[in-house]
């Protein structure tokens, strides 16, 4: 099993060394009253968000990658993904949503203006 796939399959590459990494996000309703006293409640469960940081792609893996998001290419914004989740410490299917990807593209070929690499790729995948 890969440390992150889509359920139906799709593999993302292993993250980079020092990436991963994990952030449980507790949504809460309130603020603080005239008294600076907290006030409010928790609101839903906790939401799992895996930050993931990959040092190189090659183009079509890179393509590939942003397929699984890319509505006009048959890919959705919300996905499955099989993760490992440290609240259970085993892998489970999570329904998740996709934040801003980026990469920077490397050796820019002068003939064809296409980078043979991506460097610096970032994703972060956020339980609905």
């Amino acid at each position: 099993m890969a440390y992150i796939q889509t359920k139906e399959g799709i593999v993302l590459p292993a993250p980079a060394f020092g990436s991963g990494g994990i952030t449980i996000a507790t949504n809460v309703d309130g603020g603080r009253n005239e008294s600076g006293n907290f006030i409010g409640q928790v609101v839903g469960d906790d939401k799992l968000k895996i930050e993931c940081s990959f040092a190189y792609m090659e183009p079509v893996a890179f393509q590939n990658f942003l397929k699984i998001w890319d509505r006009k290419q048959g890919g959705k914004f919300v996905n499955e993904f099989v993760v490992f989740d440290p609240r259970i410490n085993d892998f489970c299917t999570l329904r998740m949503y996709v934040g801003d990807r980026s990469g920077r593209p490397y050796l820019v070929n002068r003939i064809t203006s296409r980078p043979t690499f991506w460097v610096d790729i970032k994703a972060n995948l956020i339980e609905v």
